[in-house]
């Protein structure tokens, strides 16, 4: 049996390593093939084909790509039509795996859809193609299974998110200040500009202009940067080094120690949010766009929230900023908020709580019941 992968982004190569790392453990004569990322790739999964090729940030930056994202596309269902698999697994990315799910279904292959779109938050008439394209979707929110049950698609499984598994509910901080070789005596701030290199290009100024803010008035204050590539660490060093700033230190990956480790994090809205929730560590949450993309943003959205943590609980826990209330004065006024009262870090982690044990199910165990039945 042959199973394809179709990823566009990070997290979609997290949840496909995790699932294949699973598969080769208890399914050790199936051929794996499709996208692949640096942690699918750790997994055994070579291919010419990888994500970085498709991560692209906000609506102008995909439009501007087009022609290579379809060419991308193209090629890519080229190589699927070649290699004839049994079974095809999309895994997020619904702009470009439902175009390739709906071909490989007319051909006949098993299909399914990993991570619901946000159907909840904008374009939920969507629900109405999803026939279309899969034969089944597998939910990683508890509150998605109540929102399609509502409009009468009935071809889904919730399977808990895979990393309310992989991250322990009382994660070792300790460990993790080793891991990281941290010596320092006062509060640590993670500051996560997002995955992408046009998110770090875009979020960076303003994360270390509200780190330099705050050194001011903090003095005990240290400031941790994940970095997913050499070509990020350049240019986020380069603004660091412009601002002669002693206390950020940027880190070559590491992001889940770097969170573990934090006090309090500044995160970009996106995957990351929920990381933090897992670890517990309390957040602001931040979202810029460009004029244009905010209004086309406005527009979409029906969700009261932005955020995951929110989303999730279906309150507002975190301060969410969001195109030009996501500036260096608001995200320090709400950091040092968090700084200042106890409370608003305690309410936030009881809530964390909740919401993992919420999310812990055996994700991968309940994937493999559903594509290997008959």
């Amino acid at each position: 049996m042959k199973i394809a992968f179709g990823i566009g982004e990070l997290s979609g190569d997290i949840f496909a390593a995790s699932l294949i790392k699973h598969i080769k453990s208890n399914y050790p004569n199936i051929q794996i093939i499709g996208i692949t990322g640096p942690n699918c790739f750790k997994q055994g999964l070579f291919s010419k084909f990888n994500i970085s090729s498709l991560s692209k940030r906000g609506f102008f930056e995909v439009l501007y790509n087009l022609r290579k994202l379809t060419k991308f596309r193209r090629e890519f269902l080229d190589y699927l039509h070649t290699e004839k698999p049994d079974i095809y697994i999309g895994i997020d990315a619904p702009d470009f795996n439902f175009f390739v799910e709906k071909r490989l279904k007319s051909k006949n292959v098993k299909v399914f859809h990993y991570v619901c779109p946000s159907v909840w938050a904008w374009r939920s008439s969507r629900i109405k193609k999803f026939n279309s394209y899969f034969d089944h979707l597998f939910t990683i929110f508890f509150h998605e299974k109540r929102f399609l049950n509502e409009f009468g698609y009935k071809k889904h499984t919730y399977v808990g998110h895979p990393l309310a598994n992989e991250i322990s509910f009382k994660p070792d901080y300790k460990k993790s200040i080793e891991k990281l070789k941290i010596d320092h005596k006062g509060k640590i701030v993670a500051l996560l500009p997002g995955s992408r290199n046009s998110e770090v290009l875009w979020n960076t100024e303003v994360l270390i202009g509200t780190a330099e803010k705050l050194s001011k008035k903090y003095s005990n204050l240290l400031f941790l940067i994940p970095v997913t590539s050499k070509e990020n660490l350049i240019f986020i060093n380069k603004k660091i080094n412009d601002l002669n700033l002693q206390n950020i230190k940027t880190i070559h990956g590491h992001s889940h120690d770097i969170l573990n480790a934090s006090d309090i994090a500044i995160i970009a809205s996106g995957t990351a949010t929920l990381e933090a929730v897992f670890y517990k560590t309390p957040l602001v949450v931040f979202y810029r766009l460009s004029s244009i993309s905010y209004w086309i943003f406005k527009l979409l959205l029906k969700s009261k929230f932005i955020s995951l943590p929110n989303i999730l609980s279906g309150k507002s826990i975190v301060p969410e900023l969001i195109h030009k209330k996501a500036n260096i004065e608001n995200i320090s006024y709400e950091i040092e908020r968090l700084l200042k009262e106890s409370n608003l870090r305690k309410n936030q982690i009881e809530e964390f709580k909740k919401i993992h044990k919420q999310h812990m199910l055996n994700t991968n165990e309940l994937i493999c019941k559903k594509i290997f039945s008959k």
